[in-house]
């Protein structure tokens, strides 16, 4: 998903200026071409909201999923080639369109231009290649690799698990398909211990090849086991772009296990009691009491309240209904995804809370880079609570500057960031692929202090887990 600041991040303010005027939208509608196989391609497409997919006709196979963020055609850009791959919106979906003309022409006016932009592409084609390697690492069959990159060393914990679901399959075929409490247990603990094992090693590999090679392998040994269950499998297959998306944090906040076959909704319920997952159902009840607080501090006066990345915005609904009365508050939620702010609504107006409740469809990198016409003032507290682990510093203290202007004085910000002390950091990033940036109070710290708050975190709380940490700082 957010490829997108890697494109725009290297540019200056008047390439970005550029970029955008020299573009237009396009909304397609589900199932609409965008990209032919066999045709020449002169644009270039920067994925606002929505899914694309990327197949090969001849394979008659799905190559990737594009979502916010991504580009397409930059390849014909690169190499003035016919492409041999189709691309669909897979639902609506918002693009920018940039004639490559116009980026020659751009070019050619300016080198210094040219050169970041194709420094820019490089770099994002860099990062697609490290993911293509990482398929491409040395087979699992290989042991002399596998010695050299500390695989031998998880060998065990992972056939230990893999002996226990298959222990918990036999047991269910005989018990109506159920597997047997004792044996749940067993595996679900199992699974928790097999967690932090993966970080010491992938730490202790100390090369980013050898890293890479671990996490493709335990992806091949525990990838037929994860499809099984619904959470994983959404996580790993990022239907919406990216994995934690508004129904990934639901199933989340739910956690009902589930799957396909005997086995899917123990793996399930591993998945959905790990860590990470805790973590997030726990900062859903961090956060309402931050947003109480706020109202409380406002004395009878409504607050002004903005979430950035809303997802289903669960904890607001939480407030909202521990009020005696709903216009004590006023929530502004953004996010980039039009299904995400659908779910939101209905549930909004079903509960009647249109006064209480704005949406806005928002892409929150042009809002952070200064290029939307959106403008929210005199808020008394905004926070982001699953985005900024996706974004490098650079792009963060860019978010920050923005809620800096957003904030009225004495307002709050509120960043939600995981930590590197995550014990599942190693399983999400390798074998999930979030690809999730961990980070310390200290960096929280630095941060605030180079954006235009200009002063450390005032205040920095954690969840239960101790592994999702919640930065604060104040407008003074």
């Amino acid at each position: 998903m957010f490829d997108g600041p890697m494109l725009l991040e290297p540019l200056e303010p008047s390439d970005v200026d550029w970029f955008l005027s020299a573009s237009e939208e396009r909304i397609l509608d589900r199932d609409t071409t965008l990209i032919t196989a066999g045709e020449r391609v002169e644009t270039l497409y920067l994925v606002l909201h929505g899914v694309l997919g990327v197949d090969a006709p001849a394979e008659d196979q799905r190559l990737a999923v594009l979502g916010p963020g991504d580009i397409a055609g930059e390849m014909s850009l690169l190499e003035d080639r016919i492409p041999t791959e189709t691309v669909t919106a897979l639902e609506e979906t918002k693009v920018l369109a940039l004639p490559h003309a116009a980026i020659e022409k751009r070019c050619r006016a300016s080198a210094e231009f040219g050169v970041r932009f194709y420094r820019a592409l490089a770099r994002l084609m860099s990062q697609r290649l490290q993911r293509a390697n990482r398929r491409l690492a040395v087979a699992p069959g290989d042991k002399a690799a596998a010695s050299d990159s500390g695989w031998s060393q998880l060998v065990d914990s992972l056939q230990g698990f893999k002996a226990l679901l298959h222990e918990a399959d036999q047991a269910a075929r005989r018990n109506e398909d159920v597997v047997p409490g004792e044996l749940a247990e067993k595996a679900v603990g199992a699974f928790r211990q097999l967690l932090p094992k993966m970080n010491e090693v992938a730490d202790a590999a100390g090369d980013e090849r050898l890293c890479a090679e671990i996490g493709l392998r335990a992806q091949a040994e525990l990838l037929p086991y994860l499809m099984l269950a619904e959470s994983a499998e959404r996580f790993y297959s990022k239907p919406r772009g990216y994995a934690g998306d508004f129904w990934s944090i639901e199933l989340m906040y739910r956690n009902v296990p589930n799957g396909t076959s005997r086995l899917g909704p123990l793996i399930d319920r591993c998945f959905l009691e790990a860590p990470p997952c805790a973590a997030v159902r726990n900062r859903r009840g961090l956060l309402a009491e931050e947003i109480g607080a706020t109202i409380a501090g406002r004395e009878g006066m409504p607050a002004a309240i903005t979430s950035l990345a809303c997802g289903p915005a669960a904890e607001a609904f939480d407030v909202i209904e521990s009020l005696d009365d709903p216009d004590r508050v006023k929530f502004t939620l953004l996010d980039i995804d039009l299904q995400a702010l659908a779910y939101v609504a209905d549930r909004r107006d079903r509960l009647k809370l249109r006064k209480s409740i704005e949406l806005v469809a928002e892409n929150l990198i042009h809002l952070a880079l200064g290029r939307s016409q959106t403008r929210i003032e005199g808020q008394d507290l905004v926070y982001s609570i699953g985005l900024i682990d996706y974004f490098d510093d650079a792009l963060v203290v860019k978010l920050m500057n923005l809620v800096h202007g957003m904030l009225r004085p004495g307002g709050r910000i509120i960043l939600g960031n995981f930590h590197p002390r995550n014990p599942a950091r190693a399983f999400s990033n390798l074998v999930i692929e979030w690809g999730l940036i961990h980070r310390t109070e200290e960096d929280m710290n630095r941060l605030y202090a180079a954006s235009h708050f200009a002063r450390p975190c005032t205040a920095v709380r954690f969840e239960e887990q101790e592994i999702n940490l919640f930065a604060e700082c104040v407008k003074t």
